[in-house]
């Protein structure tokens, strides 16, 4: 936080009106996109899917996403920002209007494909941040951003679950006529960004998987278990949140809107500590002592979700459950990135991104099986066992 200061007394700042642009962008598609997440389980309970079943199709939509996150980016310094963006809202809002019409498990699956290989454009809007800002003003734009995608997270599963209680296809509808408005934003609001583009489009394997920078930063013991923590962080989290709405159901026998609620609770409260509580925080205690404080916090959460019985109780957990994930991620970010060159820096976020991708690819699945062959409590239990491992790794590499 420190480094960001003198980024807010810098005097040259100019608010660049295309921001503006890229910010409601970035509002529409989280706000879409966190309005149907937490309906599509209960949309496949309706349909008569197993949960094993709908961690399968959820798992599909981010395997797409490991290979066309990068394949996105690349398109986009190819071709230009503009042209991606209208694509990728064009593959978005025909997987919104598919889920809208979703009566069988195919068409379900078709729409998560669709919205998957070239759904997201949230790497080509941060592209497009850099294109414009200067790069001692990124992290300060960077920091606008985030607050924006919070404030997605806190209004899309409110309106998913009020909407919901009328017709699991209202909110696809509606996050498709969302879409729409980000489409007519960028066609009409939105200038391109990429000056000079190259002749050809270079994509080779390793810039999609890159299994080559991974095994380099394995043999660096810094590197390696800063990304182990991320991966355990990720692991633990991910097996949750993504498992989140079945094992409300089965757990505590909620609707869809009321996870909506559960939700829109997480993002409220993680904006709230994000801008009133973190800087303060860690001026306080410092970096090591709170991201402990994260690790319990998440622990705990996972235990008192395990042991809650009733649907307002889980309110109480999952203010510890945004505390610990607001506090974590950044410091777990700033780790990494510090832990090589600044040359290395986007290679190694790269890894980092694709491990992640890995991870919301096989907790859907795994979450799936036990929800559906254990009782629902073994789940956040496990959860927590792996984000347990995260304190063996703080005493020995959190000071490095």
């Amino acid at each position: 936080m420190e480094t960001n200061d003198k980024y807010d007394k810098s005097d040259d700042f100019v608010f660049d009106k295309r921001l503006y642009v890229i910010f409601l962008i970035i509002f529409t598609e989280v706000l879409g996109f966190s309005m149907v997440l937490p309906l599509i389980p209960f949309l496949g309970l309706s349909l008569g899917l197993t949960p094993i079943e709908i961690g399968l199709i959820a798992s599909v939509f981010s395997f797409c996403q490991l290979f066309a996150s990068p394949v996105t980016g690349k398109l986009s310094d190819r071709f230009g920002r503009k042209p991606l963006f209208i694509l990728s809202q064009l593959s978005t809002l025909a997987g919104f209007v598919l889920l809208g019409f979703a009566t069988t498990a195919i068409l379900l699956i078709v729409s998560r494909l669709i919205d998957g290989l070239l759904g997201s454009n949230m790497t080509v809007s941060q592209a497009y941040i850099s294109d414009i800002t200067k790069p001692e003003h990124r992290t300060r734009v960077y920091g606008y951003s985030s607050g924006v995608f919070g404030a997605g997270l806190i209004f899309g599963p409110f309106f998913g679950g009020v909407l919901s209680r009328i017709d699991y296809s209202l909110p696809m509808f509606f996050a498709a006529a969302i879409t729409i408005v980000s489409i007519v934003l960028v066609v009409f609001f939105l200038s391109e960004s990429v000056i000079e583009k190259p002749d050809k489009l270079s994509l080779s394997f390793d810039e999609i998987l890159p299994i080559k920078d991974a095994i380099q930063f394995a043999e660096t013991p810094n590197v390696r278990n800063s990304l182990l923590m991320f991966f355990l962080f990720n692991a633990g989290f991910f097996l949750f949140i993504s498992n989140f709405s079945l094992l409300a159901e089965a757990q505590l026998h909620v609707t869809a809107d009321q996870v909506g609620f559960y939700m829109a609770w997480i993002g409220m409260i993680r904006v709230a500590i994000q801008t009133f509580l973190i800087a303060r925080l860690l001026r306080a205690i410092g970096e090591s002592s709170m991201l402990k404080t994260g690790i319990i916090a998440l622990i705990v959460s996972m235990f008192g979700i395990a042991l809650s019985t009733e649907y307002l109780l889980v309110f109480v957990p999952l203010i510890f459950l945004a505390y610990g994930t607001g506090v974590i991620r950044p410091i777990l970010t700033s780790k990494l990135t510090n832990s090589v060159t600044q040359k290395k820096t986007a290679t190694v976020l790269g890894v980092n991104n694709s491990l992640t991708s890995i991870g919301q690819i096989v907790t859907p699945i795994a979450g799936g099986i036990m929800i559906e062959y254990l009782p629902p409590q073994v789940l956040p239990i496990l959860a927590a066992v792996l984000l347990s491992l995260l304190l063996l790794f703080v005493r020995n590499y959190v000071k490095s």
